[in-house]
Parts: C-alpha cells; structure tokens; sequence
C-alpha cells in the first residue's frame, strides 16, 4: 500500500530494508525521474555504514563497502536497450554484492537479476514528501 513518506523516513525505510534483507539481495527502485531513488540508496549506504553514495553520473556502477559487506548501486536509466545490460552483468554484481540496488531496472529487461524487495517512489504534492510503495 503506498504511504507518504518525508525524506527522512525515506532514510529509516531504507535501514529497515538494508537490516531485513539477507545477503545476495536484490532491489529495484523504479519510479519517475527526481522521485528519490538515489536519495533512498544513500540512506541504505549511511545504514550499512558505507560511505556516502553519490548519484551516478558517467558510471552506471558505484560501489560503496562497509564493514558488512559490499554495497552496489546500478543506474540503468541510460541504457538504450536491455542487451546494453550485459556489459554489466548484474548477475556478478549480486553474487560479489552484499545488497545490489538497480534503479530503473525495467531498462535492463531480462537481464536485470529478480527483485527481493521492489520499492515504488513518486512525487507528492509536497516537496519534502514522497510516495512510497513496496511492492515487492
């Protein structure tokens, strides 16, 4: 059920998720552009103790390691295709991954690895506010 959410329970959904899911894990963020994604995978690498993530820009690949495991965050927004993907290979990703993190993975097709957890996000009629759905 979607909820609106402030950024900063934005932060605590994310550490929710980073101490339920066990490692190997995989979630999909999808959502309109500026919704929060990258603001959501921030406060999962604040939760895990990683470094602070930053928003991919050149790189479609960033990853962040913290004293629980490695941390990775794939952008796919810029793929043209789903075959672009597989220069990716986001099945290595999660296997070496103690959580991988896909944004828009709907452009990786079948190649983005299934969702443990797929998180929603969208703008609210609020700026500070989010509409977060777990659907997954």
């Amino acid at each position: 059920m979607p909820k609106l959410v402030s950024l900063e329970a934005l932060g605590r959904e994310a550490a929710r998720l980073w101490r339920e899911l066990t490692p190997g894990s995989v979630v999909w963020l999808t959502g309109e552009l500026g919704s929060g994604k990258t603001t959501f995978v921030q406060a999962v690498a604040k939760a895990a103790g990683a470094e602070s993530a930053r928003s991919p820009s050149f790189a479609l690949v960033h990853e962040y390691h913290s004293p629980h495991g490695v941390l990775v965050h794939a952008d796919c927004y810029r793929l043209r295709e789903p075959a672009e993907a597989l220069d990716l290979d986001l099945i290595a990703l999660q296997r070496r991954a103690r959580l991988l993190l896909i944004e828009w993975p709907e452009r990786a097709g079948a190649y983005a690895p299934p969702p443990d957890a797929h998180i929603v996000l969208s703008h609210a009629h609020l700026p500070d506010r989010r509409v977060l759905e777990r659907v997954a």
